[in-house]
């Protein structure tokens, strides 16, 4: 008989209030399945798109929620050979209806998950995948991004903009990064922005042509949508790419298509999951990772973390969007 578990759980669409720990029944384990304790968990800004239904991912009610959390494995399916009961683990984000992690126990197909890197707590093992393989699949599986190359990071200081930086910077790439409290401008050099906009201070197009000598960003990893990419289409380089991975205006897109065409630019609508269903990407994505890991050269950044009882309050500091880094809650 499996033993009661609480989990975070919403039945209807809307913000943060939506949500409550709740008594569950963990589903059973299948043959590719591994269940585990969980020890932390990490929220992302797609947690907060999907109980705003406005995500990739369509809740089925009443739904769990959450995509990266680190663990003991208690159970393992018939079929499972890559891990043993006892292993410390960490989950990566999958499309899912069902297999939330958010909780003080979690059952996940064997794919998505690895061994936690020895060298990170709980806080920062849980905080791996999202932040990483998020820009990992756009610069390296997409963009082929090299060190001839310039990217434009905006909304920089979230926790994927900070992966952003510094994946980015691991393949060679120069990185502008832009954000709009002057209190984030020493974070995002310190983590490889060679410089950083002020939103509402500096021009951006200005800082993009001084820093690549009018050559424009080949690559820009953008979540805010709206008029975002009015600000900087007049200095894209030749077939740039812009990744939307996002609306934190609340608005979708704006693309100025004139100016798109005139330097042959994509605009590409933008999710990992389109890239972490196929086994050779996500291999390829979790051993880059991986290395750099164990070389120190990548190091998860967490901002604050809460008690499982305190999940409501660290989605709401999620929403005042003053974190740098990752919101990570502790189990126990």
């Amino acid at each position: 008989m499996s033993r009661p578990e609480s989990a975070v759980v919403f039945r209807e669409l809307g913000g943060p209030e939506v949500l409550s720990v709740e008594d569950a029944s963990p589903r059973p384990v299948a043959d590719n399945d591994v269940r585990i304790d969980v020890a932390a968990f990490a929220l992302n800004r797609a947690d907060l798109m999907f109980i705003h239904g406005e995500h990739y991912t369509i809740p089925a009610f009443p739904s769990r929620i959450g995509s990266e959390a680190v663990g003991t494995v208690t159970e393992i399916g018939k079929n499972i050979t890559a891990f043993n009961i006892g292993d410390r683990v960490t989950s990566i984000p999958f499309y899912t209806t069902t297999d939330g992690v958010q909780g003080t126990t979690a059952v996940l197909p064997g794919d998505y998950l690895t061994l936690a890197p020895p060298e990170l707590s709980d806080a920062e093992a849980c905080s791996v995948w999202m932040q990483y393989l998020t820009s990992y699949f756009a610069f390296a599986e997409v963009a082929n991004l090299g060190s001839d190359d310039t990217v434009l990071v905006t909304a920089a200081a979230s926790s994927a903009g900070l992966g952003a930086i510094e994946v980015a910077r691991a393949l060679g790439a120069r990185v502008i990064a832009t954000t709009r409290t002057e209190k984030k401008r020493s974070l995002l050099l310190e983590a490889g922005a060679s410089e950083v906009a002020l939103v509402g201070v500096d021009d951006v197009g200005e800082v993009i042509d001084r820093t690549t000598d009018g050559k424009g960003v080949r690559v820009a990893f953008d979540p805010i949508g709206g008029e975002s990419l009015g600000t900087y289409v007049h200095h894209l380089a030749p077939n740039a790419v812009i990744f939307g991975y996002g609306t934190l205006s609340d608005q979708q897109p704006v693309i100025p298509m004139a100016a798109m065409c005139r330097t042959q630019s994509v605009f590409h609508p933008y999710s990992m999951f389109n890239h972490v269903g196929r086994a050779d990407e996500r291999q390829r994505g979790v051993d880059f990772i991986l290395e750099r890991i164990g070389s120190d050269a990548l190091r998860p950044r967490v901002d604050r973390v809460f008690a499982f009882d305190q999940v409501l309050d660290a989605y709401r500091y999620m929403e005042s969007n003053e974190q740098s880094g990752k919101i990570v809650v502790q189990i126990g």
